[in-house]
């Protein structure tokens, strides 16, 4: 070991270095307090051996500096003495001392001391070198976090949360959640809402809702419905992840001018709509299995619809939030969650529940990720637009810059393919179109809905009056849609330019039977609190011209663009 020897006596400080240096140690003498302290902050020696009194800085005083320059580190010392006062030993050993040695040294006694020390010396090292080692593993954790945190954070989009509408909390157990909401929007105008639970907790379960948050967003933008975005989460689920790794979620949209939300739910407990008092209205059943426990073929995409009326709110939650524990064993559970939306505001309705979780928890930790979304419905949450009203300067042509497509779907088609993202991604590929892709968006869909529930499957709106009425329709439709064997929609879409202007000519004609178009346009004008009959007046207001066709199963609507008849 390197020892630090400190003696004012020249003989005592010879004659315990050659004792020392006989047994193998390395030696440095000082002969004074202040030299030693000097030394000591050079060579920083395992062992410091120091005489009591010495001129000008004693060995209590060389001790007490020497334990503050090595703090947090344990620095052994070991005083000499002459003298064997009891009352002297028990101040040294108060102020750092570690052992004591009477002068003239006894070789075979002080190398037995050294001994112990060497070896208490050895554990500090090796406990510093473990704690070093952790350090350096905390660190490159906390990099790792940070970088795997703005990934999912940039994977999440959660600026997409900040719609007027939605409302949400997300309480991880850990750095990381297992528990995903992500909300977005149709070119429509339709809420989509994701709110996701992967299996596990911590960084392990927020990778395995990664893979479904940007088909979620990419099929949102494009108008797809939350049934094919349902399956192709669950492709992707099963994909990505391995076999014992699935993911319970729920999939909602809200419909802001119909009136509706839809929704998928799949091993999430049961989301509720709820009037403004804070009483469930409407209870989705949980329908489905988790995502990724089945494969294409056995998967079901079956949704479930409801009407609200304004003022109504829509909330969805994860299991963490029901299973909550406090001290006594007890979940939060279903009847404490009613009561907290009871006894809260619409406005504080979030609020309300976060408090009543938190003070069920107390002190406590929740053993799994919480997360909860709330969204009101009201349909001044519909992102109105209208069409420019222009007149046309110029009768439409066909001239450099123009361009026309066509698609005509059969039954089989028609079964099998979610053609308004179709048309509108189609469509995308040019640029003059994107200034208006949220009215196109709205335009194809009453389009294709209209020819498609009345013209082929010949459904009476009728049948959406009434509390379940929605539910009723769509179940029929899918019904009728799965027995169509006949009957064909086709779609055209062309650009129009004239003089400085330019036009988006949207045409749909099915092979129905049509229907009287002139009553039911003469009646639009007319106030209605009927859950259907609008869309028609949607598409007037979006158009500068809608016609229809003699027969009525056939019509054409021009959307005004912006004034760039010479680009694509």
């Amino acid at each position: 070991m390197k020892i630090l020897l400190v003696d004012d006596s020249l003989e005592d400080r010879e004659q315990a270095q050659r004792e020392l240096s006989r047994r193998g140690h390395e030696v440095i003498c000082a002969d004074n307090g202040g030299r030693a302290l000097e030394l000591y902050r050079k060579s920083r020696p395992d062992v410091v051996i120091t005489d009591i009194y010495m001129p000008g800085m004693d060995g209590f005083a060389l001790t007490q500096a020497i334990q503050e320059v090595a703090a947090p580190q344990w620095q052994p010392v070991i005083f000499l003495s002459g003298h064997r006062d009891e009352a002297l030993q028990v101040k040294a050993l108060k102020i750092g001392a570690d052992a004591f040695a009477a002068k003239p040294i006894s070789g075979a006694l002080l190398d037995a001391r050294l001994v112990v020390i060497q070896r208490l010396l050895t554990l500090q090292r090796q406990s510093q070198q473990r704690a070093d080692e952790l350090e350096r593993y905390y660190a490159g954790e906390e990099r790792d976090k940070k970088i795997a945190r703005h990934l999912i954070e940039r994977l999440v989009n959660a600026e997409k949360l900040n719609d007027p509408a939605v409302r949400h909390w997300v309480a991880p157990t850990t750095t990381f959640s297992g528990d995903l909401v992500a909300a977005a929007r149709t070119p429509g105008g339709t809420l989509h809402l994701l709110l996701a639970d992967g299996t596990g907790h911590g960084l392990s379960a927020s990778i395995n809702v990664l893979p479904i948050t940007a088909p979620f967003y990419a099929m949102t933008e494009k108008g797809f419905g939350i049934d094919a975005i349902a399956r192709e989460l669950n492709d992707k689920v099963r994909q990505f992840l391995p076999p014992d790794r699935f993911v319970a979620a729920t999939i909602a949209s809200v419909d802001f001018r119909e009136n509706i939300v839809r929704v998928w739910n799949g091993g999430n407990p049961e989301p509720l709509i709820l009037n403004p008092a804070g009483h469930a209205q409407h209870v989705f059943e949980s329908r489905h299995v988790p995502l990724g426990i089945l494969d294409d073929a056995e998967f079901e995409a079956h949704i479930e619809a409801q009407s609200f009326v304004d003022g109504d709110q829509f909330i969805c939650f994860s299991d963490g939030l029901l299973e909550a524990m406090n001290g006594d064993g007890h979940g939060f559970g279903l009847e404490r969650l009613a009561s907290s939306l009871v006894n809260s505001t619409p406005e504080g309705r979030l609020e309300g529940v976060m408090a009543g979780v938190r003070e069920h928890l107390g002190d406590r930790q929740a053993h799994d990720d919480i997360s909860l979304l709330v969204v009101t419905c009201n349909s001044r949450q519909f992102p109105t637009q209208s069409s420019s009203g222009a007149g046309t300067a110029a009768a439409p042509s066909h001239q450099n810059g123009t361009w026309r497509f066509a698609l005509r779907l059969s039954a089989i088609e028609l079964r099998e393919i979610d053609v308004v993202p179709l048309l509108l991604d189609l469509v995308a590929k040019f640029r003059s179109t994107r200034e208006v892709s949220g009215q196109l968006f709205m335009v194809l869909a009453e389009l294709f809905n209209n020819a498609l529930d009345h013209g082929l499957l010949a459904l009476d709106s009728r049948l959406k009056l009434g509390a379940d009425g929605m539910s009723a329709y769509l179940a029929e439709r899918e019904r009728r849609l799965a027995l169509l064997e006949e009957g064909e929609i086709e779609f055209s879409i062309e650009k129009l330019v004239a003089t400085g202007k330019a036009w988006l000519c949207v045409a749909c004609e099915d092979s129905g039977p049509g229907f009287d178009h002139l009553a039911v346009m003469s009646k639009l004008d007319s106030p209605d609190d009927k859950p259907f009959g609008r869309g028609l007046g949607l598409v007037r207001s979006l158009g500068s011209s809608c016609e229809f066709n003699a027969k009525g199963n056939g019509i054409r609507v021009l959307l005004d663009l912006a004034n760039v008849a010479g680009t694509q």
